[in-house]
């Protein structure tokens, strides 16, 4: 399927999925995971996941942080502290299984909260507190190669919760239900803006094509901060199992190796406010050292919008209210953020790949030989 029919499709595939979960979720259980929260504000709260249900978690976590709780370090950190009995630990698995699992088992042990995010239901026998998100009842590969529905909709719940952590259970519930409603139809309004807006669409598609491609590879790399970071790293994840033999490869660098950049290569650059000066570095580093430069903003006009847009091209997705770089302002002056933008472009991405994947032929089973070795997760 060529053109956008596929994108829209997906778009809209991925928008119910993360629709009927936040329909079917247990209020009872819901409500039960804010008092957990409630109670441990003034605890050190340990999260855990791998691959793209850890970045969907980090977003949690961010919007912890801005609602009051104290910096929150993944299990993987070098730089936690040893846990403490009535800390929280909190994990994100679709499958409830792997290391996470392990790391949760142990930390009941120890004397923590387990709390966390996933499909199996089979879990609350040994961690109560689990939010059970529920999977779509039309799986389809071709929207979502290689998985996505987990994820994302982990990330727009999770976000959700600790965005509208209040003082009491029943503010929290109500600030929950009016952020996930604003949060899906935001997912709406963007799919109807996208229908009016094809060309930025296109270009997105056809660089990435291009570089898929390509008989000589080169790198592409996804770049931003803060909250924007964790988002790209997800699309590095995901854009990185876009392979076919004999001859379609993207060669995604997922982190680090900036400094091994060359001619020729690409950056897919990202800020909600187009402002941020870091985000800007990175262009400008790229722009230098012969790269291309592709950017995702909220707004055309800022300073990453106009100089992508004279470059490579950019895409504008809606979600950032205010053209201000939120990554250099102090924690104090933002609190309480909720991240539209990021939400939006991990969504838009996701729909994207399913676009490219069927324009080059490219399978779910392709992409699965693609994903790195399961004994090295």
């Amino acid at each position: 399927m060529s053109g956008l029919n596929l994108f829209f499709s997906a778009f809209k595939y991925l928008t119910d999925c993360v629709r009927d979960s936040i329909n079917a979720l247990d209020q009872e259980r819901l409500g039960n995971l804010f008092s957990v929260l409630i109670e441990a504000r003034n605890h050190s709260i340990i999260v855990d996941g791998m691959g793209r249900s850890l970045q969907s978690l980090l977003l949690v976590e961010d919007c912890l942080e801005h609602n009051g709780f104290p910096i929150i370090l993944p299990a993987s950190n070098a730089c936690l502290r040893p846990w403490k009995p009535k800390d929280l630990f909190f994990f994100n698995s679709g499958s409830a299984s792997g290391s996470p699992i392990i790391h949760a088992q142990h930390a009941k042990k120890d004397g923590l909260r387990v709390i966390g995010m996933t499909y199996n239901p089979g879990i609350l026998d040994e961690f109560p507190d689990v939010l059970v998100l529920a999977p779509s009842k039309s799986k389809n590969a071709l929207y979502a190669p290689l998985g996505t529905e987990f994820e994302l909709t982990s990330a727009v719940v999770g976000s959700c919760l600790g965005y509208s952590v209040r003082d009491t259970v029943e503010e929290s519930l109500k600030e929950f239900q009016e952020t996930t409603t604003k949060i899906v139809n935001r997912f709406d309004t963007t799919h109807d803006y996208f229908q009016e807006n094809l060309e930025m669409l296109m270009d997105f598609i056809q660089i990435i094509t291009e570089y898929l491609t390509a008989p000589v590879k080169r790198s592409v790399y996804f770049r931003g901060v803060g909250r924007d970071q964790i988002v790209n790293q997800v699309a590095a994840i995901r854009y990185g199992h876009l392979r076919k033999d004999p001859d379609k490869d993207l060669h995604v660098i997922y982190e680090s190796h900036w400094d091994l950049r060359k001619q020729g290569d690409l950056i897919i650059v990202t800020s909600g406010s187009g402002s941020t000066t870091q985000t800007m570095d990175y262009a400008m580093q790229a722009f230098i050292s012969g790269m291309r430069v592709f950017g995702i903003t909220s707004f055309a006009n800022s300073d990453l919008g106009r100089f992508t847009k004279r470059v490579d091209g950019n895409l504008i997705v809606p979600g950032r209210e205010d053209p201000f770089s939120m990554y250099n302002v102090i924690h104090m002056e933002r609190k309480h953020y909720l991240p539209e933008f990021e939400l939006n472009v991990y969504l838009t991405l996701d729909a994207l790949l399913a676009q490219i994947a069927a324009n080059n032929g490219i399978t779910e089973e392709d992409m699965r030989r693609s994903h790195r070795l399961k004994y090295l997760e």
